[in-house]
């Protein structure tokens, strides 16, 4: 039972911690749709030509909020080890007041870190559309990368 209940509660802070970065910087900008390679494949000349334009227009906006988001996490934790770092030095250091900003600093890290796994994997959607125009013998190469 005791191991029950130990494992809820850090549940529960986890779960708070997250919110708290949310809080602080709102949810991370949601991901462009990526056309698969099937979809690709399938449009016709023009129609891909101007999925793949517009796709990475779409990545480059994306990236700018996500900059935008990014740094503000990056504001967190950099204030966050301040005031812990503080905190510990006080006369009387609140373990719990520690203990919450220092959840709030791991919520922003791992906000972070989920973020590049999204730019990661949607980068990675991207490449695979571009192989799929770019293998087309019926599109423009010229923006295609030399091999």
């Amino acid at each position: 039972m005791l191991k029950w209940l130990s494992g809820t509660i850090l549940f529960v802070l986890a779960s708070t911690a997250g919110a708290a970065a949310q809080g602080m910087c709102g949810d991370a900008p949601i991901a462009p749709v990526i056309p698969s390679p099937a979809d690709m494949s399938q449009k016709s000349p023009v129609d891909a030509t101007a999925a793949r334009h517009n796709a990475f227009g779409d990545i480059k906006t994306w990236q700018g909020a996500l900059k935008s988001y990014r740094d503000c996490l990056n504001a967190t934790v950099s204030t966050g080890k301040r005031d812990v770092g503080e905190m510990i030095r006080s006369e009387k250091p609140d373990k719990d007041k520690i203990a919450k900003r220092q959840q709030e600093v791991d919520a922003a890290n791992h906000a972070f870190d989920t973020s590049v796994d999204d730019e990661e994997k949607l980068v990675n959607e991207f490449h695979a559309a571009q192989v799929a125009y770019c293998t087309r013998s019926d599109v423009d190469h010229a923006t295609c990368p030399k091999n």
